[in-house]
């Protein structure tokens, strides 16, 4: 295992949001917009875990980010159309950012929880292409 101090939470969350491998920081973890690389192309970290419903944990991320951003544009827009709100504005919108949201943040809530899982559960048998991850 590499003598370097521990990647803390913070670190890993902003490798996620820059599209960037959680565990190395390194690029090409993301294959396309809806589909994350097999491995990480520097340290072979699998996006996955080996689990295969490891995608539930980016899920719920997802879904609460997609509900925080629908309740936010439903406050902001009832306090600016007081006091004759458009409900029908305000129900379309929030269901077109419930469809909209997940797709537009897919990477990012998959990372995010990748990048909390390895927080929480470091380095397991498996999670790599090779016996020791490389880190930076």
């Amino acid at each position: 295992m590499s003598s370097a101090s521990p990647v803390t939470l913070s670190t890993r969350l902003s490798r996620a949001v820059r599209l960037r491998c959680p565990a190395c920081g390194e690029r090409g973890v993301v294959a396309g917009w809806l589909h994350l690389a097999t491995r990480c192309p520097a340290c072979g970290l699998r996006p996955d875990r080996g689990e295969p419903d490891h995608f539930l944990g980016g899920y719920v991320i997802s879904l609460a980010a997609s509900e925080l951003v629908a309740a936010t544009l439903w406050v902001v827009l009832l306090v600016a159309s007081w006091p004759d709100p458009s409900w029908t504005l305000m129900q379309w919108s929030a269901a077109g950012l419930m469809i909209a949201v997940p797709v537009a943040l897919y990477p990012v809530t998959r990372l995010a929880f990748l990048a909390i899982d390895l927080t929480a559960q470091p380095h397991r048998p498996g999670d790599y292409g090779t016996d020791e991850p490389t880190f930076r």
